[in-house]
This record gives C-alpha cells, sequence and structure tokens, in this order.
C-alpha cells in the first residue's frame, strides 16, 4: 500500500467517525428509521432541504465530476441505465419529462448518451434547483412545479422520467399517478426497494441538508402502478443500494420502465 492510499483510506475512516465531517463531505449519511407518514411530513416541512442554496450547490458539485467522467468514455452504471431505458421505449428523439429533474444534469447526460436525443423538458419543486438548471442549460424548458399536481395535459409527453426523486415524495402514490396520466411511458429510475419488507420513511443527512427519504416495498409499489394502468416492460437492477444497517431489511436500487 502506498502512503498516497493508506492517507486517503485514513481520510475517509476520519470523515466517516465525525459526525459534523459525515454529513457534509458524504453525499448520503446519518440515516433513521420513521415512525410513519405523519413523522415523515413533518420532517419533511421541518426541513430546507433540496430548497436550499448550499444543498444545490453540494449536489452540482458531485454530478459536474460525474458528468465529466462520462464524457471521457467511462458513464457511472446509473447513466447507462437511464439511457438504456429510455432508448428500450423504441422511441427516436422523445417527448421527455423529467419530474424532480434538480439542476438538469440528466438533460446533458440523456442527450450525451442517446444518439437520437430528447426532447426535454424538466420540473422540480425547488426553486433554487430550478435557478441552477437554468444557469447552466439556458436553451432547456424547466419549471417549478409539484410532481403530485402536473399542469399538463393527459399523454402531453412521450416519456415521464422519475429520476432519483420519487424516493423524495411523501405523496409517491399522487406522484405515480400523475407521472402516468402525462405520458405513454413511465420510468422511474434508482429507485430504492425492499424485495420483502413494507416501505418504510427514513431520514438523513443529503449533501449536508437533512431530507426525507422512501424505501419502497416493491409489492407496493408494483401495485400503485398497475392501479395507475401502467405495465412493467422492463426493469434493471441499480448501483447497490443497502440501508440493512439502519432497518435490518436489505435493500436495492432498480429502474423500472412501465407503458400505459
Amino acid at each position: 500500500m502506498n502512503l498516497r492510499h493508506l492517507v486517503r483510506q485514513v481520510g475517509k475512516r476520519f470523515v466517516k467517525v465525525t459526525p459534523i465531517l459525515r454529513r457534509h463531505i458524504l453525499p448520503s449519511a446519518d440515516y433513521r428509521v420513521l415512525g410513519g407518514i405523519d413523522e415523515a411530513r413533518v420532517a419533511a416541512n421541518s426541513s430546507g432541504g433540496w430548497f436550499a442554496a448550499r444543498t444545490v450547490s453540494r449536489q452540482e458539485r458531485a454530478y459536474r465530476r460525474l458528468i465529466a467522467t462520462m464524457k471521457n468514455g467511462e458513464p457511472r452504471l446509473d447513466f447507462r441505465i437511464a439511457a438504456e431505458a429510455v432508448a428500450a421505449t423504441g422511441l427516436s428523439n422523445p417527448r421527455l419529462l423529467e419530474i424532480g429533474c434538480g439542476s438538469g444534469y440528466y438533460s446533458e447526460i440523456l442527450t450525451t448518451l442517446l444518439p437520437g436525443g430528447v426532447r426535454y423538458t424538466g420540473i422540480d419543486y425547488s426553486e433554487a434547483m430550478i435557478v441552477r438548471a437554468r444557469e447552466h442549460y439556458p436553451a432547456v424548458a424547466f419549471e417549478v412545479a409539484d410532481a403530485t399536481k402536473l399542469s399538463y395535459a393527459e399523454q402531453a409527453f412521450d416519456i415521464a422520467f422519475n429520476g432519483v426523486s420519487l424516493m423524495h415524495i411523501i405523496d409517491y402514490q399522487a406522484a405515480i399517478r400523475e407521472a402516468a396520466r402525462v405520458a405513454h411511458f413511465c420510468i422511474f429510475h434508482s429507485v430504492p426497494v425492499f424485495e420483502n419488507y413494507r416501505t418504510t420513511y427514513l431520514s438523513k443527512y443529503a449533501y449536508g441538508a437533512p431530507v426525507v427519504e422512501v424505501v419502497f416495498g416493491k409489492q407496493e409499489l408494483m401495485s400503485l402502478c398497475s392501479d395507475a394502468g401502467l405495465r412493467l416492460m422492463r426493469e434493471w437492477p441499480g448501483i447497490p443500494y443497502d440501508v440493512h444497517d439502519v432497518t435490518g431489511h436489505h435493500s436495492s436500487a432498480a429502474t423500472y420502465l412501465f407503458a400505459r
């Protein structure tokens, strides 16, 4: 083991055992199981979370590095899966609505990895996220909007792409119904799921900010999608995402492609 590697390993251990560093340096830290939806609503309403400019900046820096690596020919697994899921619809240059777009980085990822590109629109409930998205991608359409109450007409888009945001929507049942209403295909990307356990609400620190997260019982998730008129076409295993240490049950991340 060379000295640089040793220093890096020691630094990582120091961060993990130091709460202030752990919360502000790691993308996700300090998970805690919440009692149910009522406690989750209180926690979500009391947190600045995704609305804070500092959170936006930290998340953006993390994805800037990943996008640079992608452009050097090494896209991360979840980036590749997102593009594969869009391509699996069989549509060329589809009208795509990203629900929970953050600072808009998937507009660049999908344009880079899909030969035909997409006609992209991004929405997020955080005005701070949308401000940053418009700064970086001025030619792309972005709007502040609520995933549970979309203003678009039925089937206004070819694809509703919910990328890593369904897990942060407390009223996820309404978000699923709305995604199904406005598009022919729905992609729920990098969704954390339990194969054999119930849907669970967690609190954690994401990019230094307290947020609420949902890890879905897969049976409930599939049932909700079916009730919304969606038929599962394909699924992909994602980057490992296991919250066993805090819940006592193993989880994973998956991407699902549904058709109406």
